[in-house]
This record gives C-alpha cells, sequence and structure tokens, in this order.
C-alpha cells in the first residue's frame, strides 16, 4: 500500500504509460496520490492529468473514487487486524515465558507457522489454478457493491493497475508471509534446541555425581 518503488515497478513492467497516454511524472503522481489518500493524508486521490493529445480530465469517475474509499476502508480493516494480532501474539508469548512455559510457547509458534504455510498452499494452488476466478470471488466478498466491476478501455483504475499487476502483490505478498512463517519455525526450532542442549549439559554434573 505504502511503496512507491511498487507502484512505479507494476507502471514500467505493463508499460502504464503507454496504456493511460501518461506520463512517467503523471504516473508517480497518481500513485504518491493514492499512498497519501490511504493513509489518510488527503482526502481524496483525484487529480487532473493531461493525455498525450492534451486534453486534460479528471483521472477517476465517481464509482472509481467509491471503489477506492471501500479499498481505504479494507486497508484500515487489515492494518488493524495485523496489530491485533502482533499484540496477541506477543502477550501469549510474554504471559508463557513469564509462567516458565517456554516449550508450549514453542510448540504454538511452531504450529501457528505450520498452519500459516499450509493456508499459504492451499491459497496458491486456488489461485494458480484460475487466479481470474479467484480475484473475482475475492472482490464479492470484501466488497458489497459493483464498483469493483471496472471498464479496462474506459477507466483508469484498472488501466494502472491491470491484472497482470495484482498477481504480481499477491506472490510478493504470499511469499512474504511465508518467508516469515518459516524464519519463525526455524528460529523456534534453534532455540528449543538450543535449550535442550543447556538442560542436557547442566544435568550432566549431576548424573556423573551420583
Amino acid at each position: 500500500m505504502n511503496s512507491l518503488g511498487l507502484y512505479a515497478h507494476g507502471f514500467e513492467t505493463y508499460d502504464v504509460g503507454a496504456t493511460t497516454g501518461l506520463s512517467d511524472e503523471q504516473l508517480v503522481q497518481a500513485a504518491r496520490s493514492l499512498i497519501l489518500y490511504f493513509n489518510s493524508v488527503s482526502g481524496s486521490p483525484q487529480m487532473v492529468v493531461v493525455n498525450a493529445n492534451g486534453t486534460r480530465f479528471d483521472l477517476y469517475h465517481d464509482y472509481e473514487l467509491i471503489h477506492l474509499a471501500d479499498v481505504k476502508v479494507l486497508f484500515a480493516v487489515n492494518s488493524v487486524a495485523q496489530a491485533f494480532s502482533l499484540l496477541l501474539v506477543v502477550t501469549l508469548v510474554l504471559a508463557g515465558l513469564s509462567f516458565r512455559r517456554r516449550d508450549t510457547v514453542c510448540s504454538g509458534l511452531r504450529y501457528g507457522a505450520i498452519a500459516t504455510l499450509a493456508l499459504l498452499v492451499t491459497s496458491a494452488l486456488a489461485f494458480i489454478t484460475n487466479f481470474n476466478q479467484m480475484f473475482v470471488v475475492f472482490h464479492l466478498v470484501a466488497f458489497d457493491n459493483p464498483f469493483w466491476q471496472l471498464n479496462p478501455y474506459t477507466d483508469y483504475l484498472v488501466m494502472l493497475f491491470p491484472l497482470g499487476f495484482w498477481q504480481d502483490m499477491f506472490l510478493i505478498a504470499g511469499s512474504s508471509t511465508g518467508l516469515a512463517a518459516v524464519a519463525t519455525y526455524a528460529t523456534v526450532a534453534l532455540a528449543s534446541r538450543s535449550s535442550a542442549r543447556a538442560r542436557r549439559t547442566a544435568a550432566a554434573p549431576n548424573h556423573a555425581k551420583r
């Protein structure tokens, strides 16, 4: 949502300048306007642009602005859910450690990482099998109006962000989540082994004395 670099990469990869007739400067400005809007710094992502023929016009139609408002709410809900989840995990981990339940905490984190990877694999198979259909299903679940159904020949929002862009974003999001899950599992596994080794080392002298 906040990565200007990802927007710019998508514009370049999918030749959005040629599709829209907008200059690189205007495309970057459009990306910045969206970032400011999604972070509630500005009240609207709307901007006046000039195409290759010199015609000035508003970049988005009214229904595109309605959809962007819905997307903004979706981003906000996602951010709150992420923050709550992180707070919950940290609280449970600290509580478990304070009650000397290190093994329980490690098991919980490992199972959480495994569950995350399993869900990612399932989702990836569904999207790889038919990305277009899953993309439609996602919108039907996430939005309660038809304003996400845009025309790639007349609506600049979908010209700016074609289907290939969203395939890339799903891949990046899935890969980063998967790497985080693998890193969590590996870190916990290494910590558990180190702890077990330390317990064996501490117990060895006592065993020898007996």
